[in-house]
């Protein structure tokens, strides 16, 4: 009996001993398989720390590039500034002197490269972790000057992003993700008065006439003024972007009992459609420019005496052309007023058909792919090298010393032009570039531009003008107006279709409206905003404002990533 007992602890006991046994390498498994789990669930938190730091440095570079550098160099007014840079092949040292906004570290430039680096913002998120982030640049070759006052520095820039997480006990697990490379040019030059849809340094008529936004206004690109706007009935104009003012109230029209006040609107009267902001009191901008109106003279004459008789004139040395396209006339009497016509032959070369009064036209031929211009006038042909693009070949520049009686045409699609004039222009039919998206109306990814350029008058559509007229190009009256030659009388002309942007110092009136009626006379407003004067893109000699503006490429670029390890 006794033995029979004995068996049977011995029994359980082996059982018990394999059960325990059993148990202590499941358990082992468990508590392997649940550290791995953490291991796992680090790693995870840990690549998500990682590429985090990646993406914040991508944006901070993007916001030192885009925002803090502009910051630094909108107040600069003096070129010597950047040509110093450029001389010096400095393009790290100019990175860690601008883009930087304050309380922020600056760039660390070493010996081929500037460094900045970054930890995270804000780490509350239940995880245990954190992130450390490089930015690494580099010059992309040389800086350069191309042209006039228009520097570009070149770069190229890689980010190198290390994650840590930790979970209970479980060491520490790091993962790196880079950026294997990028590349972006930094351009600074003159800002322009081009990037405006409108700019007003006085909002009102030149004798003091209120001039309203209505229903008939429609503006797609950036709005300013000096002064105060003012805004008629619901709607009272449609407006894409910025809209600015001077003054801190606005003028509202209050079905004929006009009111100021500081807000976007009056409902339910006057209701502007502002798709973005409306600023009330902004800065001034000066109208001063770089350029007066005795260096384009100078520029467009090539360094020879001004002709003493009225007639066209492309200044040459016999065989190159020298300067661009003068017209000398009388500015006393309107009877010799140069015709200014812009076309394409079938060669796609730019052609230009000057006439002033009842005189026989000068024909102005410029064949791009052999670089020579053709001048066809009542003495004969004549074939110069070169173009007639002034001094400093920015691009062709046609200027009148006197009225321009009518300009219109087509403007060939490699083509940069500037027609100036001392007084008054007049469009007296479409002016459309060769080269353009209709819908949405756009001139983006093409090459041609035109500036009208008023110094000391007005410029205006005449009253044989077509209806619905459309003009591309960026017009400038810097001590006038754009405005409609009759505008108060006969039927309603549809709309003036404007691709490009308008600065003057008065506002011209376009046409009359009734409260509701609406337009009565004369033309609407539909101006469109060349979008390519925001990347710094102008016509050739084109005022220039005092200070300095910068544009970046390449930071929007779609880039390439490795990591995980």
């Amino acid at each position: 009996m006794n033995k029979e007992k004995g068996v049977v602890l011995i029994t359980s006991l082996l059982i018990i001993s394999t059960i325990l046994v059993a148990m202590g390498a499941y358990l082992s498994s468990m508590q392997t398989e649940l550290k791995s789990a953490i291991i796992d669930e680090a790693s995870i938190q840990a690549l998500a720390l990682a590429e985090a730091g990646a993406n914040h440095a991508l944006e901070e570079l993007r916001e030192r590039i885009r925002t803090d550098l502009l910051a630094r160099v909108e107040p600069v007014s003096q070129a010597s500034v950047f040509t110093n840079y450029v001389a010096a092949a400095d393009s790290l040292g100019f990175l860690r002197d601008y883009a930087w906004a304050a309380g922020d570290g600056q760039f660390t430039v070493g010996l081929n490269d500037a460094t900045l680096t970054l930890g995270p913002i804000n780490m509350d998120t239940g995880v245990s972790g954190n992130y450390s982030t490089t930015i690494t640049v580099e010059p992309n070759g040389v800086p350069a000057n191309p042209s006039g006052m228009v520097y570009v520095f070149p770069y190229s820039f890689s980010i190198v992003s290390s994650g840590t997480a930790s979970e209970g006990s479980v060491a520490n697990v790091t993962k790196n993700v880079g950026l294997l490379q990028g590349n972006f040019d930094v351009t600074v030059r003159r800002d322009t008065f081009a990037k405006y849809a409108l700019f007003t340094a006085h909002h009102r008529t030149t004798t003091g006439t209120t001039v309203w936004f209505t229903g008939d206004t429609s503006f797609s690109g950036p709005v300013s003024t000096n002064e105060r706007l003012s805004f008629a009935n619901n709607p009272s104009g449609h407006f894409t972007e910025d809209v600015g003012q001077h003054l801190t109230t606005a003028r509202f029209y209050n079905n004929g009992w006009s009111r100021l006040l500081d807000a976007d609107s009056n409902p339910p009267r006057d209701v502007p459609v502002f798709e973005k902001n409306f600023t009330r009191g902004q800065d001034l901008l000066n109208l001063e420019s770089s350029i007066s109106q005795a260096e384009l003279k100078l520029q467009v004459l090539g360094g020879i005496s001004e002709p003493t008789t009225n007639g066209i004139y492309v200044p040459n040395d016999g065989a190159n052309v020298v300067g661009g396209v003068y017209v000398r006339g009388n500015q006393g009497q309107s009877s010799d007023n140069a015709i200014v016509n812009m076309a394409v032959n079938a060669g796609n070369n730019p052609v230009y058909t000057i006439s002033q009064g009842a005189g026989a036209a000068s024909v102005v031929t410029v064949d791009l792919v052999n670089n020579q211009t053709t001048v066809q006038d009542p003495s004969g042909s004549n074939t110069y090298t070169g173009q007639p693009d002034g001094i400093n070949n920015e691009g062709i520049l046609i200027y009148v010393n006197d009225y321009i009686g009518g300009l219109s045409g087509t403007v060939q699609r490699d083509t940069q032009i500037t027609v100036s004039s001392e007084r008054d222009i007049v469009i007296s039919n479409h002016i459309l570039y060769q080269d353009y998206t209709t819908s949405p109306l756009s001139a983006d990814g093409f090459e041609n531009t035109l500036g009208i350029l008023s110094w000391g008058g007005d410029v205006r559509i005449g009253t044989g003008a077509p209806n619905d007229l459309n003009i591309h190009g960026v017009i400038m009256a810097p001590h006038g107006v754009f405005t409609v030659d009759n505008y108060r009388y006969g039927s309603p002309r549809g709309s003036a279709n404007l691709l490009g942007g308008v600065i003057t110092d008065f506002y011209g009136a376009f046409g009359t409206f009734r409260s509701g009626v609406g337009q009565v006379s004369g033309y609407g407003r539909n101006f469109v905003y060349d979008a390519r004067m925001l990347s710094g893109t102008a016509p050739p000699y084109f005022p220039y404002m005092s200070n300095f503006t910068s544009a970046e490429d390449g930071l929007a670029d779609r880039l390439i990533w490795n990591g995980g390890d």
